[in-house]
């Protein structure tokens, strides 16, 4: 009788662990890529917003870029589906992140490491000189608007080492 029980208990707690729905886990679909320039226009559904729990504005559309056009940088990684740059270089190092664009939604750049993200763009300046450790990471978000249609142009958005001046 205890093998049974022990067995029973086996598999509820299996069918428990298993038992999250496939959809909130595999859901997110990242935008389509855009290029440094152009007009991206984009009607968002469900699947292409993220929670963004350290943030008090909630969901938002992760942009989506082409490595090559935002960074030349080796130690630079880009995941294209969470549309994150991250450093990889082995020891901490500064870097200047630089951005011009203009957009009908609320757009933000975060910098973030071990699930805490930061804005950048707080200041009213174009750029952030970030001394970045390995695995910090870097987004460009759009929130949520009551229409759900992203409208921007991100004329520039650019990672590279930042050098002091002497």
């Amino acid at each position: 009788m205890k093998k049974l029980l022990y067995v029973g208990m086996c598999l509820w707690a299996l069918l428990f662990l298993f038992s999250c729905d496939k959809e909130d886990v595999n859901g997110y679909t990242p935008l389509p890529k855009i290029h440094l320039g152009e007009t991206f226009r984009y009607q968002c559904g469900e699947e292409n917003y993220t929670r963004l729990e350290y943030d008090t504005l909630g969901q938002a559309a992760v942009l989506n870029f082409y490595k090559d056009e935002v960074t030349s940088l080796d130690c630079v990684d880009y995941d294209e589906n969470s549309c994150t740059f991250s450093f990889h270089k082995g020891k901490t190092g500064l870097y200047r992140i630089s951005w011009d664009y203009t957009s009908e939604n609320l757009l933000r750049i975060y910098y973030g490491q071990n699930g805490m993200w930061y804005r950048m763009n707080t200041t009213g300046t174009h750029e952030y000189v970030l001394e970045a450790n390995d695995g910090m990471a870097v987004k460009m978000v759009v929130y949520r608007a009551s229409q759900d249609s992203i409208h921007c142009t991100v004329n520039r958005f650019c990672i590279e080492e930042y050098k002091e001046e002497e």
